[in-house]
């Protein structure tokens, strides 16, 4: 063989080895490369879920600084507006009060502030109150 050839089948040699062992390598990894898009999609998604439940609840919490929050509103009203509670419990042993259902700060952790909404026997706010605020 001339020089020349043996340059050329080296030459191609070295090509189609750079085209198909990547070409292994991805579709050796491509499961893995896909779990970690999907795991950057969900985080992406559990994000803006989060950031949603923040603004519904700073805009419940400035409706009761300002005095937006009116007595007598239906429960099922305020469920529209500021998204469902974390938590709805009997009140027991409180005059007038039936239920209180409790909207916690969506990122604040274990002693983050707390809004309690209490109800009337007819689901109507009876009061509401706003615990371990921020200093």
């Amino acid at each position: 063989m001339t020089k020349s050839r043996v340059s050329t089948l080296y030459l191609s040699f070295l090509i189609i080895t750079a085209i198909i062992i990547p070409g292994c390598v991805y579709l050796t990894h491509f499961h893995e490369a896909m779990f970690v898009k999907n795991l950057d999609d969900n985080q992406k998604e559990m994000q803006a879920q989060l950031d949603k439940e923040e603004e519904l609840y700073e805009k419940l919490r400035a409706d009761i600084d300002n005095g937006r929050l009116k007595k007598l509103t239906h429960k099922q009203a305020i469920f529209r507006l500021y998204a469902e509670p974390v938590l709805c419990r009997q009140a027991d042993g409180q005059p007038g009060i039936k239920e209180t259902c409790i909207y916690r700060k969506p990122a604040g952790g274990l002693f983050s502030e707390v809004i309690l909404l209490n109800f009337d026997a007819r689901d109507r706010l009876y009061s509401c109150q706003v615990q371990n605020p921020k200093k």
